[in-house]
């Protein structure tokens, strides 16, 4: 993906310049506990809707059902299509400052047939659901829906513009939708995602960023007992490549089998990305067109995968691998280096982003005794793309388990009626108290 100049975020303040009257906390809560029957209808409907990215039925549908609830509350909404899916903006103007972005995806990992496999369920007595998409993200897709809903019902118009973006890409990426995020970004002034969320009140305040690089070695073939001196193995200098460029990465903290889930957890240790290697390099493929042993090969290709927390590592781990690919080790091969490729950028814990963080933590601390756990995460989210322009967090949606995986992925709709509260208190403190100025 192509890089973007960057642009001033709002200043953080400490001054209220509203003169709308604050939300009470316990009339939001009943809105909201009031909503959970409509809620659970909602979130069976859409989960029942089997959209995995790039289809172009489930995604239409998926965007149809998100039209019709956002044009019923008088937002004006606009469908993005492309070859992917159909992407949906809805937007509605207030009587405030501020312009608020929030963030949710219709798309999911598990292919068309997956519902037969998984069907939609819901267990009472746990408050899990299960089904293909269930939790990342059909969950928050819905909770998006009764959070507006919710904000109509009390009147809540403390803001000059409300949108919702509704990624169909999310899990994949593409052009069109860091089109979209670049636009949305650039026109507001702060950015709520509700991504599913880590579980026990967890939110995402870091994510890497993320780039993609391919690596071609051509070398000279010839038989391997009589051509040694003439050849050069493509193999060889593309495992020395690897050698080298490994010593990029953080290294790892220990004996993997000490960071496992099971082994965190026998040692009461609550794992919220406090492990993760500040840089790491995988390298997720390799190959040779060679399939005789007794050949030299004359090709190599590999496919890595780059990640950190800090963007300014991003430009120095580039030059580096640039470094590395123009002196090869073995006479007589040469080395390209393609990339970077699908560049994406980090969600960095901005100044702004920890002002929002810690006004939901003391809101959530306040009116449920919940203890919010900061998470750093090496994946990407669409809030990554915003944070390069305005104040993002990440993670406030209805919390999920074992995302990506059929049959053990869980929403637990529990959390359902405490997060959009905590959300929706959130969003009032920033409006009611002037922590974020509106970007000229």
């Amino acid at each position: 993906m192509k890089m973007h100049k960057l642009a001033v975020a709002p200043l953080l303040l400490g001054l209220s310049f509203s003169s709308f009257a604050a939300l009470n906390a316990e009339q939001v809560k009943k809105a909201v506990g009031d909503a959970f029957p409509a809620y659970l209808v909602d979130h069976k409907t859409i989960t029942e809707i089997e959209s995995p990215t790039g289809n172009l039925e489930g995604s239409k549908k998926m965007a149809e059902w998100v039209k019709s609830q956002f044009e019923a509350l008088g937002y004006s909404v606009e469908f993005r299509q492309n070859e992917q899916g159909t992407h949906v903006i809805a937007s509605v103007k207030g009587n405030g400052k501020l312009r608020i972005l929030l963030l949710g995806h219709t798309d999911t990992v598990q292919p068309i047939g997956s519902l037969a496999k998984q069907p939609y369920s819901y267990d009472e007595s746990t408050g899990l659901v299960k089904g293909p998409g269930a939790g990342d993200s059909k969950a928050s897709v819905a909770q998006l829906v009764h959070f507006a809903k919710t904000l109509k019902q009390l009147d809540f118009n403390n803001f000059a513009e409300m949108t919702f973006y509704f990624d169909a890409e999310e899990e994949t990426g593409s052009a069109t939708e860091d089109q979209i995020l670049e636009e949305l970004a650039q026109r507001h002034d702060l950015t709520l995602s509700v991504d599913s969320s880590p579980t026990g009140w967890g939110m995402n305040t870091q994510r890497k960023w993320v780039v993609n690089y391919e690596i071609n070695i051509e070398g000279l073939t010839g038989h391997a007992g009589n051509s040694a001196q003439s050849s050069a193995s493509a193999t060889v200098e593309l495992a020395n490549q690897i050698t080298r460029l490994m010593k990029l990465a953080t290294p790892l903290p220990g004996n993997p089998a000490d960071y496992t889930a099971e082994a965190l957890k026998k040692r009461n240790i609550v794992d919220h990305g406090q492990f993760l290697p500040e840089i790491t390099i995988n390298v997720g493929v390799i190959k040779t067109g060679n399939t005789k042993v007794n050949a030299i090969p004359k090709d190599a290709y590999a496919k890595l995968d780059v990640r950190g927390f800090k963007s300014a590592d991003r430009d120095r781990i580039d030059a580096e691998l640039k470094k590395i690919a123009a002196s090869p080790t073995v006479k007589g091969t040469k080395v390209t280096l393609v990339g970077p490729l699908n560049s994406m950028p980090a969600m960095e814990k901005t100044p702004q982003a920890t002002k929002l963080a810690d006004i939901y933590k003391s809101i959530a601390h306040k009116e449920y005794g919940a203890n919010v756990v900061e998470w750093a995460t090496g994946g990407v989210s669409i809030g990554n793309f915003t944070s390069r322009y305005i104040p993002t967090i990440d993670g406030l949606g209805v919390e999920t388990s074992n995302a990506h995986d059929l049959e053990n992925e869980r929403a637990d709709v529990r959390t359902f009626v405490p997060r959009t509260v905590v959300m929706i208190m959130t969003l009032d403190k920033v409006v009611e108290e002037g922590v974020i100025a509106p970007a000229k």
